[in-house]
Parts: structure tokens; sequence; C-alpha cells
């Protein structure tokens, strides 16, 4: 959306899936000498959804992919597509970069997994912690706020109040890395981090950004998170007013 993205040439790593407009590499394709059994072509036969089929643990591997802060694709199925316009109200707004940028003149180092989890761990440990979506949304005008989520229903309340896609697949909310989304609230220099409770004190987990090739099921990812998985049966009513 055009009032959460603002860097054109900014590229981030997530552990989401898009779905819309990628390309992978032959390496992912065919599995790469080290784990060939996890090459696609060995199981290629979703009985489904083939984005939902690749964003499972058991196709991930721990793998991330890379995406643009601001994207180059836009959804065209409002009427006919798959989801049957169950998200119209978001995807009608996303906001396409129009203009080119030749990535091979770019310094794109920062990528680096091991690089790109120290930085992004650096600055997400020391956002400001807010309990509330209106603390969230006054401070991010002059600092990175962070708000914690510990069980997906608590985050679907706070994706709705900032109008962003509220699902999670695989244990990963849509383009989550290592439970965090971020949202460039106001187009400003600051975000705001959505994160689950792992996220405590300045020392970086071991395994954060670096989970490739490590063998993971939802729960197990959501548990190495600090993510509550709560049953539908026993899912408490959420505080309104605390938002």
């Amino acid at each position: 959306k055009e009032q959460f993205v603002a860097d054109t040439k900014r590229l981030v790593r997530s552990d989401f899936f898009p779905g819309l407009g990628w390309m992978m590499s032959r390496n992912v394709w065919d599995g790469p000498a080290s784990h060939p059994d996890t090459g696609l072509k060995n199981s290629w036969a979703p009985n489904g959804f083939w984005d939902d089929w690749l964003r499972e643990n058991a196709r991930r591997w721990g793998r991330q992919i890379i995406r643009p802060e601001v994207s180059r694709t836009f959804h065209i199925g409002n009427i006919h597509g798959a989801s049957e316009g169950e998200n119209n109200g978001i995807l009608n707004k996303i906001e396409l970069e129009e203009n080119n940028v030749r990535w091979e003149d770019q310094d794109l180092s920062y990528l680096d997994p091991s690089l790109f989890a120290q930085n992004y761990w650096n600055r997400v440990s020391r956002a400001k912690l807010v309990k509330t979506v209106i603390e969230a949304k006054s401070y991010v005008a002059h600092s990175d706020v962070r708000l914690v989520y510990s069980n997906f229903e608590v985050f679907r309340q706070l994706a709705s109040e900032f109008d962003i896609m509220q699902d999670e697949k695989a244990g990963v909310p849509r383009t989550g890395y290592e439970g965090i989304v971020e949202i460039r609230y106001g187009r400003g220099n600051f975000f705001i981090f959505l994160t689950s409770p792992y996220v405590t004190g300045i020392d970086k987990p071991a395994h954060f950004g670096v989970k490739a090739w490590m063998e993971y099921s939802k729960e197990s990812l959501m548990e190495e998170l600090g993510i509550v998985n709560i049953p539908i049966d026993d899912r408490p009513p959420l505080d309104w007013w605390a938002f």
C-alpha cells in the first residue's frame, strides 16, 4: 500500500513465499548437490493451491525469498482469481513501482543472509517497545517501535488495525521474517515492527535468519519463535480496547 512503502531500491529477506510474480534458480528446482532430495521437481504435485504448497515447511526447509519493499507485481484476479475476491480491499491498494531500477548497479551485499540477519536484529531489538496501536502510530514518527503478539489471534487483530493481511501460512505471517512483520507507517524513515515474544534484549538468537536446511514443522517453528498455538475452542475473546 502507498502509505506503507517508500524506498524503491530496498530489498528485504522474507520467510513467506509471495505467490505473485517470482523467479527461482535451477538449484531450487533440481535441488543443490548438498541436498538433492529437496528439489521441487521430486515432489511437484500440489493437491490444491501451488503457492500454499510451496510455503509448507516440507518444501521451504528454512530457506528465504528476497522481495522488494515496493511491489513490482499487481494482483489482477480480483474477479475471477482463485481467491474469489477474498482480499480485494487490500490487493486493490497495492502500490506498484513503475520506474526501472538497475539492480545490477546496486550494492546488494547487505542481503547476505548472516549480515542481513545481524543488521535486522540490531534494528528490531532496539526499537521502542509499546503496548498499544495508538502509541505505535504516535512514536513511529520519531523512532522505530515494536508491538508484541503472543499468538496469531493477537496478530490478526493488530494487522486489522493497520489494514494489512491478517493470515499466516505454515506458521509464517505474510511478508514475515523470523516472525517479524514490518510496517513503514506513514512512509517515513521508521518502522512499526510486529514481533513475537522471543525478541527480548539485544542478544541475537543463534539461528535467527539462518535456518536454511533446518527441519521444522509449523508447531516447532512457532515454538522457537515463542508463538502460542491456541486451539480454536480455547481462544479467549480479545480485549478490543487494548488496541
